[in-house]
């Protein structure tokens, strides 16, 4: 837990004014699907960020941004309506995490990814979920444009819970769960019983986490292990990006190395940089549509070799 002092000191670095905008972060511009650049002005410093607006919560103000499915995925919206009408023998077995899967897919499920800023207990400042709205599933990030959003940035991500009955994540009970857990309780946001995972009453009414609320509960599909089972003696191994490329058929060209986001990420608080922020976004992006496109596996539908994913 961070000390009073250290605490202020990074409110003080939070408080310092952004440097002009160079010259070469002016000619950055976002990607669309179909590879065309896409204008993200503002009359304010978020300017830099990718298309989006600051979102207000009881605890302060992030960033969200989103874009439907198809912009990442072109062929996924259709791929998963077809998905959803098809038996699959293996859910018939009632293991119980496919059951829930099956039942709940797509329009109660939540598919999340952190970018922490290191090991367990270390700051989340992105919080990337994919999830159904009324025109299909969008790609939702929220992202802590300093240390001292992070609080904002998780009473935004309970909101999404409570509106969901599960969660997907890919080792997610073992990192990206307690993670959020922790950081939570770090920032008095609730309490919760370690370990609860229940079917949960949705609710879209206006939401409000404070010290002495409970926490929603929600059941976790964790997919590293259901891969595991079913692959692990047929790949080098189980790592998202090894899934990925054996399983969905695609390669990343250019994406940035995990290990590297952090960094990235305190320089860009520390200068106010955006020349990495795109590369942190799309890397957490990539890895959400592969989580989805690996979750249709266990439902009866089986990637193609030729799927797209825009990049």
């Amino acid at each position: 837990m961070l000390s009073d002092r250290v605490r202020e000191r990074l409110e003080q670095l939070n408080r310092t004014a952004l440097p002009a905008r160079s010259k070469t972060n002016a000619r950055q511009q976002p990607l669309t699907a179909n590879g065309s650049c896409k204008a993200t002005i503002s009359p304010n410093h978020n300017s830099y960020l990718p298309s989006g607006s600051a979102v207000g919560t009881p605890y302060g103000k992030h960033w969200l941004i989103q874009q439907p499915l198809e912009q990442l995925w072109p062929r996924g919206p259709k791929l998963i309506e077809q998905t959803t009408r098809y038996e699959n023998p293996i859910v018939e077995e009632r293991d119980p995490d496919l059951f829930q899967l099956e039942c709940f897919f797509p329009h109660r499920i939540l598919w999340l990814d952190l970018e922490t800023c290191g090991f367990a207990g270390s700051m989340v400042f992105l919080a990337g979920v994919m999830h159904l709205e009324s025109d299909g599933i969008v790609l939702t990030q929220l992202w802590a444009r300093n240390y001292a959003e992070e609080k904002a940035l998780l009473h935004t991500l309970w909101t999404l819970v409570q509106r969901s009955n599960l969660l997907m994540t890919f080792n997610g009970k073992s990192f990206d769960w307690p993670q959020v857990q922790d950081r939570s309780t770090l920032h008095h946001l609730g309490t919760s019983c370690p370990g609860t995972e229940k079917i949960q009453e949705l609710r879209y009414e206006p939401f409000y986490l404070d010290a002495h609320s409970d926490r929603p509960e929600i059941g976790h599909f964790d997919l590293l292990h259901h891969a595991r089972r079913r692959w692990k003696s047929q790949l080098p191994n189980c790592k998202l990006q090894t899934l990925e490329r054996y399983i969905c058929g695609r390669n990343r060209v250019g994406d940035i190395p995990g290990r590297d986001i952090p960094l990235a990420y305190h320089d860009y608080v520390r200068t106010g940089n955006t020349e990495q922020v795109r590369s942190i976004l799309h890397h957490n992006a990539l890895d959400l549509v592969t989580l989805l496109q690996l979750s249709l596996t266990f439902i009866g539908y089986q990637p193609c070799s030729k799927s797209r994913v825009a990049s």
